[in-house]
């Protein structure tokens, strides 16, 4: 008989691309789904109610690690166990001040993974913004009026954006079919560009904001991976991929081969990445200046 597979569970708010990235570095360094692993992946959910119910089902599996993506699957699984190793997946906060672990250089008892400050870059949005739209004087705030996180990242956009002189309208979306007419009403009143909270929700509705970007000539930013690709004008954000990535090694592995995760310090992100699409400036009308393309994590140049 070899040896078991290992059971890893992912409490999921999105199947965003991350999860992909994951499972594919797991499977270089050797832990290949169905040969050396088990992966359990629930249907995702957004509610609280829909994360505690998964959460139990992953209990009940008998799981060696759960990975827990984005801030309130942590907030789930951490109040659900206190025994199975949790590798949390892009912390949105500061879990030392939250007391979710001691400290970064060691967690302690049987939390680890990857975080970052929420702040960082906020501001910086509304400046890609501003910097790419100069004629912009009223600022659109896309946010899920439903979750306490998002009106929380929107204040400090909102906060931003004044401190610039701009005027903010609020937009709240409940639902991806609300977004084409957020967007109409908010021309109407006299916004110029929109820029968004993150989020899962935010994840889930690119699409639907690219569209409605170019049908009202928003000009928008996100915080999301993925929406300059799909058309949008640019992305400020966090590489959420890239540190699911280094959690295979540094966390998972590690766990999988019997270390305990509160031994194994944090990774942190302590800079956004920005991605502009340039062919989308020009749909829109605008150029987009020498220093933002050289402060550009990366350029696009597509529809």
């Amino acid at each position: 008989m070899g040896e078991r597979l290992r059971k890893l569970g992912i409490l999921a708010i999105s199947r965003a691309d991350s999860i992909d990235v994951l499972l594919k570095r797991l499977a270089e360094i050797g832990w290949v789904e169905g040969k050396t692993m088990e992966v359990l992946l629930p249907e995702p959910v957004r509610d609280a109610a829909g994360l505690e119910r998964h959460m139990r089902e992953l209990l009940a599996a008998e799981l060696d690690i759960v990975i827990a993506q984005t801030r309130p699957a942590v907030m789930v699984a951490v109040k659900a166990t206190s025994r199975v190793p949790i590798v949390m997946g892009a912390f949105n906060g500061d879990p030392v001040k939250e007391g979710i672990v001691e400290s970064v250089a060691r967690p302690g008892n049987n939390v680890t993974g990857t975080f970052y400050h929420r702040e960082t870059g906020g501001g910086e949005r509304v400046a890609v913004l501003t910097d790419l739209a100069p004629q912009v004087m009223n600022v659109g705030i896309l946010l899920n009026p439903d979750s306490r996180e998002s009106i929380a990242l929107a204040e400090e956009l909102i906060a931003a954006a004044q401190a610039a002189g701009l005027a903010v309208s609020r937009m709240g979306t409940r639902g991806l079919d609300d977004i084409d007419g957020l967007f109409a009403a908010a021309r109407d009143a006299g916004v110029g560009g929109v820029v968004a909270t993150t989020g899962a929700e935010m994840f889930q509705s690119r699409a639907h904001v690219v569209r409605a970007q170019d049908r009202h000539r928003l000009p928008t930013v996100m915080g999301s991976i993925g929406f300059p690709e799909l058309g949008g004008l640019a992305k400020l954000g966090p590489n959420v991929p890239g540190l699911w990535e280094k959690m295979a090694s540094a966390h998972i592995d590690r766990i999988f081969r019997g270390e305990n995760p509160g031994d194994l310090p944090l990774i942190a992100l302590d800079r956004f990445e920005l991605v502009v699409n340039l062919a989308t400036a020009r749909r829109l009308g605008l150029t987009v200046p020498d220093t933002v393309k050289r402060r550009a994590t990366k350029l696009v140049d597509q529809p």
